[in-house]
Parts: C-alpha cells; sequence; structure tokens
C-alpha cells in the first residue's frame, strides 16, 4: 500500500470525527493507490455505510477501509458481515489515528500485513 493512502486515510477520519470515515480502495498491480468515495455514503458516530450500488464495474477495487472513532482497529460483527460480502483487503484504522494505528484484514477477518511503499 502506498504510503500516503494511510496518511489520507489517517487525515480524513480525524476531520470526520465523532463519524466514522470510509471508503473503497482501489489497487494497481498488488499495490493500494487510491480511494474512492462513493455517492450516497453515511457516515456516523456509530458506523459508515458504503452505497455499494454506487460501485463502478471496476476489478481494481479489492476493498473498503474506514475509522472507529475509539481506540480499537478490531472489526465489529457489522465489520465482519461487510469483509465477507466485498473485496479481498479491508483496513480499520483508530484513534489516535497515526502510522501504527490501522490493521488490515482479508475477507475472513484474517489480520494481514500490507507494506507501505
Amino acid at each position: 500500500m502506498e504510503r500516503d493512502i494511510i496518511r489520507m486515510v489517517n487525515e480524513s477520519a480525524k476531520d470526520t470525527l465523532p463519524n466514522e470515515f470510509v471508503a473503497t480502495m482501489r489497487a494497481e498491480e498488488g499495490v493500494i493507490t487510491e480511494l474512492l468515495l462513493l455517492p450516497g455514503t453515511i457516515q456516523s458516530r456509530r458506523s459508515g455505510t458504503l452505497m455499494l450500488h454506487m460501485l463502478p464495474i471496476d476489478f481494481s477495487v479489492v476493498g473498503t477501509v474506514h475509522s472507529h472513532p475509539g481506540h480499537s482497529n478490531h472489526p465489529s460483527e457489522a465489520d465482519l458481515a461487510l469483509f465477507s460480502r466485498f473485496g479481498s483487503t479491508h483496513i480499520i484504522t483508530c484513534m489516535p489515528f497515526d502510522m501504527n494505528s490501522w490493521r488490515a484484514y482479508d475477507r475472513n477477518w484474517n489480520p494481514v500485513e500490507l507494506e507501505l511503499v
């Protein structure tokens, strides 16, 4: 994943507090290079809701990224449901929204290591 992407995610998470930030991610040659903001996305204190029907037909979209306004980057039950339905890679970041605050998961809820480039 490009280092600037996680910086952008963390800054967006700070800007949307106390609400969650949520977006989808695009990858090129296995490297996450871009965030996609979908029309109609709902961001609240308890959740972020993506309108997946607004997702372009684009096979380079690999998953989702969102923030938790607290200090946990572990998936909630709602996160786990989303992970299993859409995408192969999902990232959750949490307070204090720095380079050590995020964790990536696969569609089966297993933590995965992503290299920052």
